[in-house]
């Protein structure tokens, strides 16, 4: 009987052992993410969501011209499936070409496919998905959509109320737009974590 408590012991110890190890084990997933998506939120490919307290980690060189590449290839693509789909009324205003149209009204179709590609897109980094259903552009489904209207408004009140203002000895006022602020970034850039030479001066360290 003495020899047997030992052993009981020694063996309920083993398993208190083996399932204190599998609860603290780290888990991993075998999900991989797309590279894409997460590109698109300013993270690198296979990344956390965020660094220390949920920052975003800036993407490095490398993974942006990946990143950069993808989304260029994709937006090129998307425009041109468009203007194939628009063949021969690329002149008309776009309200009459394309639905739910609030922003650019009286701008020829053709050339607002070319504002959302090299404009928005390239501005952002981002392919045409992160703002809009592919294939069904007239949705409001995401509210990045909504968000590029805003900031598009935002963009015209400066430069109508504010950069048309400021002297400018190149003969043509000032202006800002998308890249401005955003550098490529989904995110304007200062939110997505500090880049060197991007950072405006005076501003707090991150934490």
């Amino acid at each position: 009987m003495s020899e047997r408590v030992p052993a009981a012991i020694a063996a309920v110890s083993s398993i208190i052992i083996l399932v204190y190890a599998c609860a603290t084990a780290p888990t991993t997933t075998t999900t991989n993410p797309s590279p894409t998506a997460n590109q698109q939120q300013g993270q690198a490919p296979g990344g956390p969501p965020g660094g220390p307290g949920g920052q975003r980690v800036p993407l490095t060189d490398s993974a942006r011209r990946v990143r950069d590449s993808i989304n260029s290839v994709r937006r090129d693509s998307a425009a041109a499936m468009v203007l194939r789909s628009i063949a021969g009324r690329e002149n008309q205003p776009a309200e009459s070409v394309f639905k739910n149209i609030k922003i650019l009204k009286g701008v020829q179709a053709g050339r607002l496919v070319n504002i959302m590609n090299m404009g928005f897109g390239r501005s952002l980094g981002v392919s045409c998905g992160f703002c809009h259903v592919p294939g069904k552009w007239d949705l409001d489904d995401k509210e990045e959509k909504n968000t590029a209207r805003l900031m598009f408004a935002m963009v015209q009140t400066i430069n109508r109320d504010y950069m048309s203002k400021v002297p400018n000895d190149r003969g043509a006022p000032a202006v800002v737009n998308c890249f401005t602020c955003h550098r490529g970034n989904a995110r304007p850039v200062g939110q997505e974590g500090p880049r060197p030479g991007m950072t405006p001066p005076g501003a707090p360290p991150p934490t």
